[in-house]
């Protein structure tokens, strides 16, 4: 009777058998020679060298490509943070500056006021301006005290030893102060170098205007306007206004006069109430 060598698939249909061979390899390979167990190994080995040899390389270059990447995006974003900690110190500085030249700014014109005024008794209250009325076109500025710091309506208001508005009305901690260039604003004044009595009454632009000034006045460019002391309301000659223009329409009894404000009320960012 012939019998047939059992193939490979044969052997791997029946794990018993599978099994059993594979431990009899193993065995035989245990107990032969070194030499011999070695020489197995490299002729096994050799046919999937090329493979290995591949992987290895592929995993390294793969490798130092990540570190690559990773070590860009964190020196990327190191520079990222140290911009942002620049900039915030930046915007720190800025803002010191800023506080200072406010406290500076005070201190000057609280100074200036007390050396050039004898005949007003009570300290002035310092204050900042803190938003302008924009439904008025900034002709009247909230500052940032009020009933609780001693203000109340008619509290007049100067900045560099000028008048630049009357307080109208008042809250718990702020204050609203019509300028002199609000329209509706009168202020009884007179001009320093002629004497002439005039009212200064705003015009809503940065400018104001004399009224009832008579023709015959001799007013100049360059004319001091001060406050009167009719009235009894504002403080005796503090100044208010320089003339900048003056005309004279034919048949008018009065002059068309233009003066601008001693203050630069659009860069004014504090001033002093005077409790009268």
């Amino acid at each position: 009777m012939r019998t047939s060598t059992p193939s490979f698939s044969n052997l791997i249909k029946n794990p018993l058998t599978t099994t059993v061979t594979l431990l009899a390899t193993s065995l035989l390979l245990l107990f032969l020679p070194l030499k011999f167990s070695n020489r197995i190994k490299m002729t096994c080995v050799a046919p999937i060298r090329p493979l290995q040899w591949a992987t290895c390389f592929c995993s390294n270059s793969a490798s130092n490509f990540f570190d690559k990447i990773i070590s860009s995006w964190q020196t990327t974003q190191g520079k990222k943070d140290l911009e942002h900690q620049v900039l915030q110190f930046k915007n720190k500085l800025i803002e010191q500056q800023d506080t200072i030249y406010k406290l500076e700014n005070r201190l000057r014109t609280l100074l200036k006021f007390q050396a050039e005024n004898n005949i007003i008794k009570k300290s002035p209250i310092p204050a900042d301006i803190i938003g302008y009325d924009a439904s008025s076109f900034r002709k009247n500025v909230i500052i940032n005290v009020g009933a609780k710091h001693g203000i109340k309506p008619d509290n007049i208001v100067i900045s560099d030893n000028a008048l630049v508005g009357k307080v109208i009305s008042v809250s718990g901690s702020n204050s609203v102060v019509q300028l002199i260039t609000d329209p509706a604003s009168r202020i009884p004044g007179r001009v320093v170098q002629t004497r002439e009595q005039v009212i200064l009454e705003g015009d809503g632009t940065v400018f104001c205007k004399l009224k009832y000034v008579p023709r015959w006045a001799k007013l100049n460019k360059g004319d001091d306007i001060v406050t009167s002391d009719i009235g009894g309301f504002y403080p005796v000659s503090l100044p208010v206004a320089t003339v900048v223009e003056n005309k004279t329409k034919s048949g008018a009894l009065f002059q068309s006069v233009k003066v601008l404000p001693r203050v630069n009320i659009s860069k004014m960012e504090s001033v002093l109430v005077i409790q009268n």
